[in-house]
């Protein structure tokens, strides 16, 4: 199987290649920035509003990657048409483009020579998200909260995740597939360990205010969709009550870009995922990005699997 091609430091090399320092800041400290699109129909998604967000990032980290913004965007569409051949049929890849502050001196702190900067693909694992489409995903609030950004800003997309992994460790000791959504200090609802949180109030869109989280690219295209619909949207504090309570939730990241929201600790949240105005963003996003994301994710279960869903999946947007 020929390897993918990988962007590092100037050289676009075989994945199997591609080698970092064990002196890299960003291995032994977790010392770096990131920023991730996928592609739909292997085309990228907003790419430019991805590579603006990891600079920001690099500007609130003090890291100089030594490239400008249209540098960056150029060498990761140079690594997407490098690996576009290895693609099959209905695939789709994630583009990542990580920066460390680069390689320390054996002494010391001190870092020598300037940041190491890849960029690299990987293919969106559709199977470990396609069925919560249809059939929602259990969420968990763990014990473990959002670092607050009077510590660490949450704006900036940080490789070190060892706090939302904390998260994620403990959602997941109590069911294999649960996402974990994090509480602030405060006790608000925050972000999961990769996605923003919606929920859905008296019809109204509402949302975490983005204090103490990400700021989603793929957050920012759902408010453009629901305001084209004619969606109220609500930013703001809300708690675990409000969740308990909401008609509707779904998370939204860049590689599912939505997953409806089943259970919270074991609570069934409104009647059932998806609920209505989650299946109407979904529509809307078919359109904006040219292509059936529920389709394309079931594409890649066993015929048994995709067919049973497939079949709930048309009576969820019938009825």
């Amino acid at each position: 199987m020929e390897e993918r091609i990988v962007y590092l430091n100037g050289a676009f090399v075989p994945e199997s290649q591609a080698k970092v320092s064990v002196l890299d800041s960003g291995f032994n400290a977790g010392d770096g920035v990131y920023d991730v699109t996928r592609t739909f129909g292997q085309k990228p998604f907003r790419l430019r509003e991805h590579t603006e967000r990891l600079f920001r990032s690099l500007q609130y980290t003090r890291i100089d990657c030594g490239m400008s913004v249209d540098e960056m965007e150029k060498t990761t569409l140079e690594v997407l048409d490098r690996n576009k051949p290895l693609l099959r049929a209905n695939e789709d890849l994630a583009l990542w483009q990580v920066v460390s502050r680069g390689v320390r001196s054996s002494t010391g702190n001190r870092v020598v020579g300037g940041a190491t900067v890849t960029v690299y693909s990987v293919i969106v694992n559709f199977p470990e998200f396609a069925s919560f489409y249809v059939e929602g995903a259990p969420i968990v609030i763990p014990s473990t909260r959002r670092i607050p950004p009077e510590c660490l800003e949450s704006k900036a997309k940080i490789t070190n995740k060892m706090n939302h992994n904390m998260a994620s460790f403990e959602a997941k000791q109590v069911d294999p597939r649960a996402i974990p959504l994090m509480l602030d200090i405060d006790g608000n609802l925050s972000e999961t360990s990769a996605h923003n949180f919606f929920l859905v109030v008296n019809g109204k869109l509402c949302t975490p205010s983005d204090r103490n989280v990400l700021g989603g690219i793929t957050k920012e295209a759902v408010f453009g969709l629901a305001k084209q619909l004619g969606v109220e949207i609500v930013e703001g504090n809300f708690t675990p009550y409000d969740l308990y309570t909401a008609e509707e939730a779904f998370l939204a990241s860049t590689s599912p870009s939505f997953v409806p929201v089943r259970t919270v600790n074991g609570a069934k949240i409104g009647k059932g995922a998806p609920g209505p105005m989650t299946l109407r963003l979904i529509g809307a996003w078919n359109k904006m990005v040219g292509m059936d994301i529920v389709d394309q994710a079931l594409s890649h279960l066993d015929k048994n699997e995709r067919d049973r869903l497939m079949a709930l999946w048309q009576n969820k947007k019938a009825a």
